[in-house]
């Protein structure tokens, strides 16, 4: 079984490994690596993931959904093919198609992967994310931060020097920052900071806001298909600007020629707003690390939006050096991630790395609020950015006379108030009868390497109450309802069970059989296969329900040794004119690309599980698809 990292990115994600000495980067079925982190829904042929997903962006808003990493963890729910999906749920069919192109490439399961996520991941988005991965069949022991990866990849190209550096890990969603100590062996992750919520789209939708507002749009009043295109010219002239001094914007929306002139000035002022968030993170990671500026050797960008001349720009300003920009940002935390695959497969070619991190979050309790208000406040036990392992014992006393138990409340975060951090869970424990302030618990925070938090609390006689918490996993029960839907979504109908199941049995027809016989056989096989393969629902459909039919009269015949199976011309006419072929342009030629593109197959009419189909058809189309 082959262990892979994967960068599970806002925008793009790619995955990599370390095979035969040397660390490589897998690619799709395009010979792309990198994955576009999208899918969509197409009525009638079903689900779409990556580069397919990708194109639907601009022309069909509707129903294809892009950037859903940036909820991870959150209540949000998008809407797809008549059904609602968490950022979970779409971030595992994305996890799937990478397994499943590295097995491909690789020529071997895939069963256990190392993946990223933002340093600022709380344990909420950590679990989603281990979650997302249960679901697309891979064993996650372990999550890195992606700037850690990152660091672990600038370390083993740049040799073994001493070095201090600050990460800069600039996606299409999240800005990371880490401070990284290199010494010998070992990569320290001193402190963290960042901001779930800043990257490059934040960018794009500024200069969104500023062709609106040149040319009289109002944003809030225009349909989603032209946000969307106006949407992609902006990051069209993002994109223009790294090779040009200017941009000019053209677009007609809603019958009006709409222009704008970007220039890199013109951006940086768009971004202002954005550089003072980064400048507020820079200067809190700073404190925590208790540094200066002069201390940092380098300032290593990585992430897509990193590129970006204007905020090269404004970090050179602000830290009075320019940042090391290493080649192909968008891939250092994917490699960083295969690098620490290969560490931990023991691959003899990588020499021993120890890779420390930190706490991004504070872990506490909450305790009774001195000043009298009815919200209770957090007392931290674990502060952020402990070097982990990291472990803390405190004592607390009781509030009200003679209370017979103490109800001890996990929380994550950095907020006064307890209600205003993550709940992560509780422990319950009997307290002696004793006055206010004279009974007592002593409370234990143990918090290791891969994320999991051991909280002992012990009373005065002795008893102890004890509760782990991991990033949570799904349970059995769950885990198969999501495997057995994500085969239906996911799997090609060619590699389905019971598709499966009748292919091999027109096969030991085949076999059997000879001459004319034979080759009237084979004829089924390769029309039921291309029904298959087509790409298209009711193809698929349709080429099931006609190899059930001839198989029922192939057993017939075999009983009754009749042949009036191929009696006649009717038959011969149809298996050779039947077109199963989809028509669609975009969707390419072969039956080879077809078997791996995300439609949405066989569905069920319950209502657990994912993306049940809605089946309606409008008459138009049914027509269409018969004359198919």
């Amino acid at each position: 079984m082959a262990i892979i990292g994967i960068d599970l990115g806002t925008t793009n994600s790619l995955a990599a490994c370390w095979r035969d000495g040397r660390l490589e980067l897998i690619p799709g079925e395009d010979g792309e690596v990198l994955f576009p982190s999208a899918v969509g829904y197409v009525e009638g042929e079903g689900f779409l993931v990556g580069a397919a997903a990708k194109e639907r962006l601009l022309t069909h808003p509707d129903d294809t959904v892009a950037s859903f990493k940036c909820f991870m963890g959150t209540a949000k729910e998008y809407s797809l093919g008549g059904r609602m999906y968490t950022p979970m749920e779409l971030s595992a069919m994305v996890l799937e198609r990478l397994r499943r192109n590295a097995a491909r490439v690789l020529q071997e399961e895939i069963e256990e992967a190392i993946v990223t996520v933002p340093a600022y991941f709380n344990d909420r988005q950590r679990s989603d994310t281990k979650k997302a991965a249960q679901v697309a069949g891979l064993k996650v022991e372990r999550l890195i931060n992606e700037p850690s990866a990152a660091a672990l990849a600038y370390r083993m190209a740049a040799g073994e020097e001493d070095r201090t550096l600050i990460v800069f890990d600039f996606g299409g969603g999240t800005l990371d920052l880490s401070y990284v100590e290199c010494f010998e062996n070992v990569i320290e992750i001193v402190a963290v900071a960042g901001d779930n919520h800043l990257g490059g789209d934040d960018i794009d939708r500024a200069i969104q806001s500023y062709f609106c507002k040149e040319n009289g749009l109002v944003e809030e009043r225009l349909p989603l298909e032209e946000l969307a295109r106006i949407r992609h010219l902006a990051e069209q002239s993002k994109c223009a600007l790294s090779s040009a001094g200017r941009a000019d914007m053209e677009l007609t929306v809603g019958g009006k020629a709409c222009r704008a002139m970007l220039t890199e000035d013109i951006l940086f002022e768009l971004c202002m707003p954005l550089f003072g968030r980064m400048k507020e993170l820079f200067l809190h990671l700073l404190e925590d690390a208790d540094s200066r500026v002069s201390r940092i050797d380098d300032l290593v960008m990585v992430g897509g939006s990193s590129r970006l001349g204007v905020v090269r720009r404004f970090l050179s300003e602000l830290l009075g050096k320019e940042p090391v920009v290493l080649d192909e940002t968008d891939r250092v935390v994917a490699l960083g991630a295969g690098i620490y695959a290969g560490i931990r497969r023991r691959g003899e070619e990588i020499r021993d790395m120890l890779l420390t991190d930190v706490c991004p979050f504070t872990l506490g309790i909450g305790v009774w609020n001195r000043s009298g208000q009815d919200k209770n406040v957090l007392s931290p036990m674990i502060e952020r950015n402990s070097t982990l392992p990291a472990s803390c014992r405190n004592r607390f006393v009781t509030t009200s006379d003679y209370q017979r138990e103490i109800l001890v409340k996990i929380y994550q975060g950095e907020e006064y108030y307890v209600d205003d951090n993550v709940y992560l869970g509780e422990v319950n424990i009997e307290v002696a009868l004793k006055p206010a302030g004279q009974a007592w618990v002593d409370v234990q925070f143990t918090y290791d390497i891969n994320g999991i938090l051991h909280v002992s609390v012990e009373n005065e006689m002795g008893e102890r109450r004890q509760i782990l918490l991991a990033n949570q996993a799904l349970s059995a029960e769950e885990l198969e309802r999501y495997t057995k839907e994500m085969e239906k979504i996911m799997l090609p109908p060619i590699e389905q069970p019971e598709n499966r199941e009748m292919l091999e049995r027109f096969m030991e027809y085949f076999e059997e059989s000879t001459g004319e016989r034979r080759e009237r056989i084979g004829a089924m096989i390769g029309s039921i296969t291309r029904g298959l393969c087509s790409g298209r629902k009711k193809a698929v459909r349709n080429a099931q329900e006609t190899a059930r039919s001839w198989l029922s009269m192939l057993e017939e015949s075999r009983d009754t040794r009749e042949e009036r199976l191929f009696d006649g011309k009717d038959f011969y006419d149809w298996y050779e004119e039947e077109d199963w072929e989809d028509e669609d342009e975009n969707r390419g030629s072969g039956d080879e690309s077809r078997e791996d593109k995300e439609e949405d197959w066989d569905s069920q009419d319950d209502e657990e599980g994912w993306g049940r189909e809605n089946e309606s058809r409008e008459d138009e189309e049914e027509e269409q698809d018969n004359e198919e």
